[in-house]
């Protein structure tokens, strides 16, 4: 990818694909060109089996700053229709986070800097989010007159940190890096380079048997949409089940009992 392109993709360590918003002009705003290739990009790690984990983080001072208010006009193909016009807009921000959600790959947030608007959206929706000191998250859509039910905000924080998210929602407010940890919202504010440290907690997940690490985000994502105990048992039975007659959890026993790292196939096959 050229060294302009709005996002750049790199692979800093075996199985990990690293996602950077590269606008930091603008604070990695997110504008059409970046949406359009970021929804690219994630489609392709679908069918990615060499991807085990991806890191997303911001080139700049920032993480992602939200949406551009520069006025560029979103290519639709219906911009004389303002009702159709901006329901597909919509649905181009909103279709990333729910892309986010479906590829296998767990997603780890290296929050750099301000997460604002959708960049606080997108972060909320990685699997683990981590931040530099000097970053910040805040609904500020809220303050120029938008909802701030978007790109799935009103579904995730509630869930990531319970009954705080309507206050911090509502109000626009900035939670600094330090609260988003006390709150839980951050797994950790990390002392050296965020984006090193995300990479090296990628690099642990990677060394994991892949068909387990994918069906353990797949269980996690259901569960939140799973209305009772027995219906959670029995999602996880069946994953468990799919685990057990795979090629990898075979190799896993053996290298425990060997006493050696495992070397995992990435198989689904039955033994």
């Amino acid at each position: 990818m050229a060294a302009d392109s709005p996002i750049i993709v790199s692979r800093p360590a075996p199985g990990v694909q690293q996602i950077t918003f590269n606008r930091p002009s603008r604070l990695n705003a997110l504008n059409p060109d970046l949406i359009i290739e970021l929804t690219k990009e994630l489609d392709a790690l679908v069918r990615a089996d060499d991807v085990k984990v991806v890191v997303l983080t911001g080139s700049g001072r920032g993480f992602c700053s939200g949406a551009d208010l520069s006025g560029e006009v979103f290519p639709t193909g219906v911009e004389g229709d303002p009702n159709r016009h901006w329901t597909a807009v919509q649905s181009w921000y909103s279709g990333v986070i729910a892309k986010l959600r479906r590829i296998p790959q767990p997603v780890i947030a290296a929050v750099n800097g301000p997460a604002v608007g959708g960049g606080f959206s997108i972060a909320m929706a990685s699997d683990i989010r981590l931040a530099a000191p000097e970053a910040y998250f805040s609904a500020a859509q809220i303050n120029i007159g938008q909802s701030v039910s978007e790109m799935g905000a009103s579904y995730f924080l509630p869930r990531i940190i319970g009954g705080r998210a309507t206050e911090i929602l509502m109000t626009g407010r900035r939670v600094q890096a330090d609260e988003a940890e006390r709150i839980g919202f951050v797994s950790r504010v990390c002392a050296g380079n965020v984006v090193d440290e995300a990479v090296e907690l990628a690099e642990i997940l990677a060394a994991k048997a892949p068909l387990a690490l994918r069906m353990s985000k797949e269980a996690l994502n259901a569960s939140q949409e799973i209305g009772s105990l027995e219906a959670a048992l029995a999602m996880e039975d069946r994953t468990q089940v799919v685990c057990v007659l795979s090629k990898d959890l075979a190799e896993g026993e053996l290298a425990f009992r060997q006493k050696r790292k495992a070397v995992f196939s990435d198989t689904a096959a039955v033994v």
